[in-house]
């Protein structure tokens, strides 16, 4: 019997130690036409995928990730599963709708809610990425990703800011479930449970970690490539999408030095680097004068892009540190 999407996907998943994660994010519609979409993760990609039956969808979202994986690791185009999904009728298209609130629930804006904890608790305020952006013009589907600490929750609607919310209303949820395992006893005690948050974090930060950095340092046991030659690996494994890597990382250099500009570029790198599995990490690192501050900012590339900048503000150095970084890339990919 040949093999479909979802079990390739499932087997390759497997063989790396890890599984596909896969969220219904539109059921139904409640009408003679009824269509599922899912949205399937692994690898730090997303795809989504839309058919007539929950099977059909889940199949469709396996096959696109198939494709992302693909186009990811630079393979060549796979061919066409023989065991597809049949696809009774065609499907149209439909936009999930937002998740309603009952009428006897009250309204919470999850986004103040959760800044408020972040600050209450000494916490890093809560980061929105803009993960996907799809659809026809008139009816764009928009995904955000909230990202607290290691923590990261999406979600899915057709406006942005209803995107966040969903996102940051998963992201209470997910903590106050936390509280609730790890301490119930102060379930009833609202001060006594924002001082366990910390510890809780901090615990489920350890518990997160170990896994994933025991299994990064396996891999890294024996490269198997010589720092020399590392440019030609990353050349290699970007050769479909290196042209266009190098045009948009040429786009986002500015012409004149403008240190207000680091965030907008240091958002952008970051914009281009997403959809490549790749994270953006800076640091302030400690230095021997007060009057001067020192950044170091690298991409997770095995082995690590590290570029350092100085300046007599935190805002230059980190200016200096993504410019730098960016040049470094572009010199590798050429």
């Amino acid at each position: 019997m040949s093999k479909t999407p979802v079990s390739i996907l499932q087997e390759m998943m497997v063989k790396m130690q890890m599984i596909p994660n896969y969220e219904l994010i539109h059921d139904g519609g409640g009408t003679h036409m009824n269509t599922f979409t899912y949205r399937v993760t692994c690898e730090g990609l997303s795809a989504t995928g839309t058919g007539r039956s929950k099977k059909d969808a889940k199949h469709e979202a396996a096959k696109a990730m198939l494709e992302k994986i693909a186009a990811h690791r630079a393979y060549p185009q796979l061919p066409a599963s023989p065991a597809q999904s049949p696809v009774k009728t065609c499907i149209p298209t439909v936009i999930p709708a937002s998740p309603r609130i009952p009428p006897n629930e009250p309204f919470i804006n999850a986004i103040g809610a959760l800044q408020t904890l972040c600050a209450e608790n000494n916490l890093q305020e809560p980061e929105y990425i803009a993960i996907n952006d799809e659809g026809p013009p008139h009816a764009r589907i928009f995904t955000y990703q909230c990202v607290l600490s290691t923590f990261k929750e999406e979600g899915v609607a057709t406006t942005k800011k209803q995107a966040k919310h969903e996102a940051a209303k998963k992201m209470l949820n997910r903590i106050k479930e936390l509280v609730s395992v790890n301490y119930p006893e102060f379930l009833d005690n609202n001060e006594q449970s924002h001082l366990k948050i910390n510890e809780m974090i901090s615990n489920s930060i350890a518990e997160a970690r170990y896994p994933q950095l025991n299994r990064l340092s396996s891999k890294k046991i024996n490269l198997g490539l010589k720092i020399s030659d590392y440019h030609i690996k990353l050349k290699n494994s970007f050769m479909t999408i290196r042209q266009e890597l190098l045009t948009n990382l040429e786009s986002i250099k500015p012409d004149t030095s403008d240190y207000n500009m680091t965030d907008t570029i240091l958002y952008k790198l970051q914009e281009i680097l997403t959809p490549l599995a790749l994270q953006v990490n800076v640091t302030l690192l400690d230095a021997i004068r007060s009057d001067i501050f020192i950044v170091s900012m690298g991409i997770d590339t095995s082995p690590c892009i590290v570029q350092c900048g100085s300046g007599k503000t935190k805002q230059e150095a980190e200016y200096k540190a993504v410019i730098n970084l960016i040049d470094s890339i572009i010199s590798l990919l050429k």
